[in-house]
């Protein structure tokens, strides 16, 4: 290598050290002329020693990669097979892509920087820190940078020892796997920095992007992203698919952040038996990530849509896996963050506040946006009526519109939505669509808890004229206008192959049933007259079968792709018709109901556990039910022997309700002391 006060522009080479000067000079002139002057073709120089034009070949001949002859206005090859013949006059520009090098750069300075801090000799010695490109290994250019995969690089501090001090959560990759990191930087296999031996398996991605290990192999992530966009994608329709996989392939610093990669990667793990084992893996690695991001900086490094939906993305997860405190908080991170960003007012002219985002490029990025606050907005409503705690998201601020469809999201078509408050109206049904209506049904649970937990003074629930019994009609009326006027292709059954449209439609019988079950609570409770409990016990289990005969419509179809909030759906139907065969026992219909209910819950746990809590609080009914008729008690022994089922019943006692997720809250007791979630 040169000394160290030589410029990097005047590394010596012996291969032209033999050139004499007035070739020298000649080849200088040659690296002044611009990279976009013609260079004359062989033999066409005049006599005056001025180049001629290059000749330029025409766009079918440099389509079909045929000898071109340039002639205009219509070259031979074109003539003599009689095709319209045309020249692009525009050159192509070659080479890499812009920010390629410069990305390269950026990565060998941090490589560098890292060095330097490691190995304190280094950084007295710039040689150590810089590849060698003297003649001396000009050699290993010929068998290409395969061999750096197996450098030695070493440093004094063992500290630093990354083969030691991360096996035990390291993802093995088999010894052929690519090695991109390491042939881009393209670094001298010869650097000796101390004799520590690096694994084969490392990527020097990992330095650009803050990993603590390697990603899984190219072929693992196309397969995860594949299903994820297949299963996971159609009931959280957020993500702009073709969009984030073209950001996939730029450079580091550029693609998704890691922890939204992760996150995607686990969803997909937990339905497919492939690789189910890796879910909790992946879960740890993004909640790992996501909270580095939260600690570089100021914490800036997180105000992002992608970080976002890394939020939702968790909380939907723990949510399936009930880990009900951690996916409230996972929610709740995800709705500041969205809250911080103002995607709940990208439509709407509001006070001026901070921003924190810059303004979308086009219209498919703002409706990525639009997307990922209605997901917040979802995720919060669901774990309100849960729990029966207070929602984050007031509806008086949201100015953004509703989401637009699957096809215009995807194929980038602007298209004009309707706003929340619009789609109330009578006749606002009509005009949104298959996400909409489950922003629509999630927004009216809102409502219902509202209407449940937020009484005003003058309540008056033992009148039929009060406020309360007024707001039942209002919500009701709601939803019956909403039933007439929605649209055809989201009704069932033809709208039987979209998930969200399946879920809507069993959301707005579930919110039928919360609603009048309260009505027959307050109805019963102050003596009211009892056609006002019959109709609303009417209603309930009209609503619960037509749950259960669309649960039979989707039975042959894969419902790992469906929201898993699709069990309480189930499960509010499911204790409906409980309820009912109390007092009726002799009705075999809703027995086989029921039966045919709980089957499908227990089919469906095993890829969505969260299922399992439903079942769980279905035991107490199923025991009182099976006590007053005889010929329940075989299903009821099913149900009794299942593992979670007992471990709730050890720690909670036959007595009581095991879970107080999703428990439907308007019919608990309120002398009793509500439990936490588990």
């Amino acid at each position: 290598m040169s000394s160290s006060n030589t410029s990097p522009d005047t590394y010596s080479n012996p291969t032209f050290d033999s050139v004499n000067a007035s070739s020298a000079g000649q080849s200088t002139h040659k690296r002044r002329r611009s990279t976009d002057d013609p260079i004359s073709p062989k033999g066409d120089n005049t006599g005056s020693g001025t180049p001629s034009l290059k000749r330029i070949a025409c766009v079918i001949c440099r389509k079909r990669k045929l000898k071109c002859d340039g002639s205009k206005p219509s070259c031979s090859t074109c003539k003599r097979l009689h095709h319209d013949c045309a020249y692009d006059e525009v050159r192509r520009k070659s080479g890499p892509k812009r920010g390629y090098v410069k990305a390269l750069e950026e990565r060998l300075k941090q490589v560098e920087e890292l060095l330097k801090t490691r190995d304190p000799s280094a950084a007295k010695s710039p040689d150590l820190a810089r590849p060698s490109f003297t003649a001396a290994n000009t050699h290993t250019s010929s068998r290409g940078m395969l061999a750096t995969a197996n450098a030695d690089f070493g440093v004094n501090n063992p500290d630093i020892v990354v083969v030691n001090d991360r096996d035990h959560e390291r993802w093995h990759y088999p010894g052929d796997s690519p090695q991109p990191g390491m042939e881009e930087l393209a670094f001298d296999p010869n650097l000796n920095m101390g004799g520590m031996t690096m694994d084969p398996t490392f990527t020097w991605e990992m330095i650009g992007l803050g990993l603590d290990e390697p990603l899984p192999p190219q072929d693992t992530i196309d397969e995860l992203h594949q299903i994820y966009f297949e299963k996971i994608h159609p009931s959280v329709p957020m993500i702009h698919k073709y969009r984030y996989l073209a950001a996939m392939n730029l450079a580091p610093n550029q693609r998704p952040p890691v922890c939204l990669r992760y996150a995607m990667w686990t969803l997909a793990c937990s339905v497919t038996d492939k690789y189910l084992d890796l879910k909790d893996h992946f879960y740890q690695r993004s909640r790992k990530y996501v909270e580095q991001d939260y600690l570089k900086g100021h914490g800036e490094h997180l105000i992002s849509v992608g970080h976002a939906q890394t939020h939702i993305l968790l909380g939907n997860y723990e949510f399936k896996m009930m880990y009900f405190p951690r996916a409230w908080m996972s929610t709740g991170s995800g709705i500041r963050l969205c809250q911080m960003m103002g995607l709940h007012r990208l439509d709407g002219a509001g006070l001026d506040v901070k921003q924190c985002l810059p303004p979308a490029r086009d219209w498919t990025e703002r409706e990525e946006r639009r997307r990922t606050f209605w997901m917040a907005f979802a995720g919060d409503r669901y774990a309100s009526i849960g729990t029966g705690w207070p929602m984050t998201i007031d509806e008086r601020d949201v100015l953004t519109n509703l989401p637009a469809s699957e096809e215009a999201f995807e194929k980038s078509k602007p298209e004009q939505t309707t706003s929340l408050s619009d789609a109330f109206k009578p006749e606002g049904a009509k005009a949104i669509t298959a996400f909409g209506t489950i922003v629509f049904m999630a927004a009216l649970f809102g409502r219902n808890l509202v209407h449940l937990h937020r009484p005003d003074a003058n309540e008056l629930d033992s009148d039929l004229n009060g406020e309360f019994w007024k707001r039942h009609k209002q919500l009701d009326n709601i939803l019956l206008n909403t039933s007439l006027n929605l649209p055809d292709h989201l009704k069932m059954p033809e709208g039987i192959h979209s998930p969200n449209i399946v879920y809507a439609n069993m959301n707005m019988h579930t919110s039928t049933i919360c609603l009048h079950q309260a009505a027959v609570y307050k109805a019963d409770k102050n003596h009211l007259p009892a056609s006002m409990s019959k109709e609303s016990k009417m209603r309930c289990i009209n609503s619960a079968n037509e749950i259960a005969g669309i649960m039979r419509m989707i039975s042959h179809m894969d419902l790992s792709a469906m929201n898993p909030f699709i069990s309480f759906c189930l499960y509010v139907a499911a204790r409906v018709f409980v309820q009912y065969l109390k007092s009726r026992p002799e009705d075999n219909r809703t027995g086989d109901a029921l039966r045919f209910l709980l089957a499908a819950m227990n089919a469906m746990k095993a890829k969505n556990p969260l299922t399992e809590s439903f079942l769980v609080q279905l035991d107490v009914d199923l025991e009182s039910l099976g006590l007053r008729d005889p010929k329940y008690k075989a299903l009821i022994n099913g149900h009794l022997n299942n593992p979670q089922a007992h471990i709730y019943k050890t720690h909670h006692g036959n007595g009581t309700d095991p879970c107080n997720f999703m428990k439907i809250v308007e019919t608990v007791d309120t002398s009793a002391q509500p439990s936490p979630p588990t």
